[in-house]
């Protein structure tokens, strides 16, 4: 088992500057339901309709409830151990996409690293343009370090589809007790929830932000067309590397 701590800065990598702060499942909708990019964003009456408020919510619902749920080894591990295991599940998702499920993809779960070295590998991975190295401030997002169990925050979510309620902001999962992967370690990885599907995190952030006295939640960094050879040579000296990433 490992101990995993939150940190106030944590950064994530994009290869593609114009690629939304989504989670691998709404990629995986807009993609394969709805025929959209990765770059593209719902239409404003769209976005603004319950009705696909309530269509995200419930095929997520509908991935984690009747298709996929912890394996009896990661039950056990719950009572054992104390780990949350529908998060493990998740978790498992995101590290290991090939053990997924192949018709409905992914997680709510988002990515980010307590280093900025991490996060930069993975902007610059295969970077052919313009990648972005986001910084979000743990700290300003409010009390979203989430100790509820995933299970009563899918039924939570369930009863608010039910009512026609948005699933609010996104939440941040670094439990003490996980079970460990060299590459979760590797990675320095912590996870927030995009939990309104309909909006990335940072438009999410940016409708937090107004409600706030002059402060910020995130940043975007760009990091130009042309840099990649000097971002490669940076990585390399401090040994960040595809073996150091992708350890097991």
């Amino acid at each position: 088992m490992s101990s995993d701590t939150g940190a106030p800065l944590l950064y994530r990598g994009h290869a593609d500057r114009e690629w939304r702060l989504d989670s691998t499942f709404v990629r995986t909708v807009k993609a394969k339901l709805l025929d959209m990019a990765p770059t593209d964003e719902f239409a404003e009456h769209v976005r603004q309709s319950g009705d696909l408020n309530a269509v995200l919510s419930s095929l997520l619902l509908l991935k984690f409830g009747s298709f996929a749920g912890p394996s009896a080894e990661l039950l056990a591990a719950e009572t054992e151990h104390g780990v949350d295991a529908w998060f493990e599940l998740m978790k498992r998702f995101q590290q290991f996409p090939n053990e997924d499920m192949r018709e409905l993809k992914g997680t709510n779960l988002v990515d980010w690293s307590r280093s900025s070295d991490i996060a930069l590998y993975f902007a610059n991975d295969r970077r052919k343009g313009a990648g972005a190295l986001f910084v979000c401030d743990a700290t300003a997002t409010g009390k979203t370090l989430q100790v509820i169990p995933i299970v009563n925050i899918l039924a939570k979510m369930r009863e608010q589809v039910m009512g026609g309620v948005s699933n609010g902001r996104p939440l941040l999962f670094s439990p003490r007790k996980q079970i460990a992967y060299q590459r979760h370690k590797n990675q320095q990885a912590v996870y927030f929830a995009q939990m309104e599907l309909r909006l990335d995190l940072l438009e999410l952030w940016r409708l937090q932000e107004q409600e706030m006295a002059e402060e910020v939640i995130a940043l975007k960094i760009v990091l130009p067309s042309g840099s990649q050879e000097e971002c490669a040579a940076y990585l390399e000296s401090k040994g960040i590397d595809e073996t150091f990433i992708y350890p097991d």
